[in-house]
C-alpha cells in the first residue's frame, strides 16, 4: 500500500510554508545609487570649499606682503605715502615665476591699483585712501597700512564651483577676499624721560635756535636738569610697554626695563599721543650699565646681537686730551649748572641769554662734539637748518667766550671719524648707536602718568655712571621716523 501524503488541506499547508522568498535586489541597486550620488556631492562640496580656501589664502599672502612693505615706508611725510604706495605696486609688478603674486592652480599674475591701499593713524582705522591722506598738509601718524584685495580685479576673488551647478542648475561662482593691516610695533625711544627746560618748541636766542630750552651741540648732565625747583634734577622712568592712552602702569621690573635701555626702543608704536606711564625718579644706578652698552660695555641682559655698539667708542672726556679740537679746556663734562633762582628752575650756564655774570669759557664745557648750533628758522627750511662755524662761538657763548681750534673737522669730531676723534668697537658697530632719543615731558607732572612734548636727540659723549648721565643735545627727532619694527594686526 502507497503512504498517505495527508489530506489535500495539509499538502496546501506545506506548500505556503516551504515557499522560497521573493527576489528584492532592485531596491538594494536604488539605494546604492543614492548613497553614491550623495557622497559624491558631498566630494565635490568639500573640493569647491578647498578651493576657495585656497584661493582666500593666495589673496591673503599677496595683501600681507604688500601691507609690510608698505608698511616699512611709512614716516609721516607725503613722500613717505608715496614709497609705500608704490612699494606695494613694485610687489605686484615682480612676475609670479620669481615669487610675485599670483592666484589660481595655474598661477596667474595680478594687476595692482592704489584704490586697495589705505591709511591710518590708528590699525583700527580711520582709514584714508591713498589721495585722502595725500591731500593731508603734515600726514603725521598716518603710520598703518591697509589692503584690501576686494578692490583689486573682482576676477581675483571669484572662484567656478563644480557641485553648486548641480544642485541650482546654473553656473555658481563663489567670491573672496583678504584684507592685512601693518603698521608700527616698536619705536626707537629709550624709557628714560626727562622735562622740557622751556614750553616753545622753537625760541628764536639772538639767532641761534633753540629747541624746548636745549641748544645744539651744549652737554648737558640729563640727570641734573629741573624746570621747576633748583634743588635736585627731575628724572623719569617711563613703561617701556605701556603706550599712551593705556591704564598706568608702574614701570619698576629691571627684566622689564633693562632690555629696551640696551637696544634704546620701546615696546609700543609711539610715546605721543596720549599720557604715558612713568615713575620719579630714574633709578640710573639700576641701568647705567645697560646705557653703556653703546660704548662696547656690555652687562646682562645686554647683548650685541640685539644692541650693537656704536661704530665709534671714543668718550669725548673733558679732562684728558679728548676734547682736543677746543682751544679752551673744559672745566666739567658738561655745562656747569646753574640755579636760577628767579625763576626756580635747575639748568646750567648755557641755558640764560645772556648766560650769567661771571661765567668763563671754560664753565659750557665739551662743545660741538657731535652737532652743531643752528640758525633759527620757522619753519625749518627744506634743506634743513643752517649751521654756524666755530668763527660764531665767540657770539653765541657769551660771556665767556670759549674757542675752538683751527684744526676742528669741517663735520663734527664724531662725524669726521678721524684717528684723532675715534676709535672702532672690538665688534661691527652701527652708526649714532651713541644717540639717546629721549622724551621730553610736559612739567609738572601729576601722579603716574605724563605728556611728552617732543623727542630729543641726546649724544652720549662718554660713559654714563650711577649719578651722571652726560648727553650733548642734537635736536629734536620727529617721532614717526623713529619706528624700530613693523609687523601684522589682527
Amino acid at each position: 500500500m502507497g503512504t498517505s501524503k495527508g489530506t489535500p488541506r495539509m499538502r496546501f499547508h506545506h506548500r505556503q510554508v516551504f515557499k522560497r522568498p521573493v527576489r528584492e535586489s532592485g531596491a538594494v541597486a536604488v539605494m546604492a545609487i543614492g548613497a553614491i550620488i550623495i557622497i559624491c556631492g558631498f566630494c565635490s562640496l568639500a573640493l569647491d570649499l578647498s578651493r576657495v580656501y585656497n584661493r582666500k589664502m593666495e589673496l591673503q599672502s599677496a595683501a600681507d606682503a604688500a601691507a609690510i612693505s608698505a608698511a616699512i615706508e611709512l614716516d609721516g611725510t607725503k613722500s613717505g605715502l608715496t614709497k609705500a604706495a608704490q612699494k606695494a605696486a613694485a610687489l605686484f609688478a615682480i612676475p609670479v615665476v620669481y615669487g610675485g603674486p599670483g592666484y589660481g592652480y595655474v598661477p596667474e599674475a595680478m594687476d595692482w591699483t592704489d584704490d586697495a591701499i589705505k591709511f591710518a593713524a590708528s590699525p583700527d582705522g580711520p582709514w584714508l585712501s591713498a589721495g585722502e591722506a595725500a591731500s593731508k598738509s603734515v600726514p603725521n601718524g598716518l603710520l598703518y597700512v591697509q589692503i584690501d584685495t576686494s578692490q583689486l580685479d573682482a576676477s581675483y576673488g571669484q572662484v567656478h564651483t563644480l557641485f553648486l551647478p548641480v544642485v541650482a542648475g546654473d553656473a555658481v561662482i563663489a567670491s573672496t577676499g583678504a584684507r592685512a593691516v601693518a603698521g608700527p610695533t616698536a619705536v626707537a625711544v629709550v624709557p628714560f624721560g626727562i622735562c622740557a627746560m622751556h614750553e616753545d618748541e622753537k625760541r628764536n636766542r639772538n639767532g641761534e635756535l633753540e629747541e624746548f630750552g636745549f641748544r645744539r651741540g651744549v652737554s648737558y648732565d640729563l640727570m641734573q636738569l629741573n624746570p621747576e625747583a633748583t634743588g635736585t634734577g627731575q628724572s623719569f622712568l617711563i613703561h617701556p610697554y605701556t603706550g599712551p592712552g593705556a591704564t598706568p602702569s608702574l614701570p619698576d621690573d629691571f627684566d622689564t626695563v633693562a632690555p629696551s635701555v640696551c637696544t634704546g626702543m620701546m615696546g609700543i608704536a609711539r610715546v605721543t599721543g596720549g599720557r604715558i606711564s612713568v615713575s620719579s625718579p630714574f633709578p640710573l644706578s639700576d641701568y647705567y650699565q645697560q646705557f653703556n652698552s653703546r660704548f662696547d660695555s656690555y652687562t646682562a641682559p645686554c647683548s650685541p646681537d640685539t644692541a650693537p655698539p656704536d661704530r665709534n667708542v671714543k668718550p669725548y672726556k673733558f679732562n684728558d686730551g679728548s676734547v682736543s679740537w677746543m682751544d679752551t679746556a673744559p672745566k666739567e663734562q658738561a655745562s656747569v649748572v646753574y640755579a636760577d633762582l628767579a625763576n626756580s628752575k635747575r639748568w646750567t650756564v648755557a641755558g640764560p641769554y645772556p648766560s650769567p655774570a661771571g661765567t668763563a669759557a671754560e664753565d659750557y664745557g665739551p662743545l660741538w662734539s657731535y652737532a652743531k648750533a643752528v640758525r633759527y628758522a620757522d619753519p625749518m627750511p627744506s634743506g634743513g637748518y643752517v649751521a654756524f662755524t666755530t668763527s660764531s662761538w665767540k657770539d653765541l657763548y657769551t660771556p665767556g667766550q670759549p674757542k675752538a681750534k683751527n684744526g676742528y673737522p669741517a663735520s663734527t669730531p664724531y662725524q669726521n671719524g678721524g684717528p684723532s676723534y675715534a676709535t672702532a668697537p672690538s665688534r661691527t658697530g652701527v652708526r649714532d648707536r651713541r644717540v639717546l632719543n629721549v622724551p621730553l615731558l610736559s612739567c609738572p607732572v601729576s601722579g603716574s602718568s605724563a605728556t611728552v612734548k617732543g623727542i630729543g636727540r641726546f649724544f652720549m659723549t662718554v660713559l654714563a655712571d650711577d649719578t651722571h648721565l652726560y648727553a650733548e643735545f642734537a635736536g629734536l627727532a620727529e617721532e614717526q621716523t623713529l619706528r624700530a619694527r613693523v609687523r601684522l594686526y589682527p
